[in-house]
């Protein structure tokens, strides 16, 4: 049975969008301060076919959900991985299937280039959840992350809505 997936590739006009859904996804999930000039190198550098793809799910409401993947290494090693650097569904669209779609996506990017998927969760919210619904689409988790600090963390800025093309 053939399936299709709600996920696109994003492409440069979806530029405002992505860097809107990046802001709000730091909002909920930041750990440190934003950097909007890094954000906005990394996003147009990946929607330029530099080293990277970025899904989305747009059903006529705008994007729906994001998955943003950079091919990288780590620093021990010459191999390359597919590093999953976030991956946000909006608040009023998580009763869906969005999240588990964009994992699938991830997944199929990763067999079609023959490299690894490496996906983490970094949450402020529902962490437990989201560790759930990615074990079960991925396998036992290999390792955690923790952060450590005496200082709270930064939060940034509210943002704009980006400009609707009409």
């Amino acid at each position: 049975m053939i399936t299709t997936s709600p996920v696109r590739k994003a492409r440069p006009g979806d530029r405002d969008e992505v860097l809107y859904i990046c802001k709000q996804d730091h909002l909920e999930n930041g750990q440190f301060s934003l950097s909007v000039p890094k954000l906005e190198h990394k996003v147009s550098d990946i929607l330029d076919g530099n080293g990277g793809i970025i899904g989305i799910i747009e059903r006529g409401h705008g994007v729906e959900a994001i998955i943003m993947m950079q091919i990288a290494q780590f620093w021990y090693t010459d191999d390359w991985c597919l590093e999953e650097t976030l991956n946000y569904v909006r608040p009023e669209f998580r009763r869906s299937t969005n999240a588990k779609d964009m994992i699938a996506f991830g997944k199929r990017c990763s067999d079609e280039i023959n490299i690894p998927l490496v996906i983490g969760v970094v949450s402020n919210e529902r962490t437990k959840a989201k560790m759930d619904l990615y074990r079960r689409q991925l396998g036992e988790p290999c390792g955690g992350y923790f952060v450590y600090s005496k200082r709270p963390f930064l939060k940034s800025a509210a943002i704009a809505e980006p400009a609707v093309a009409g």
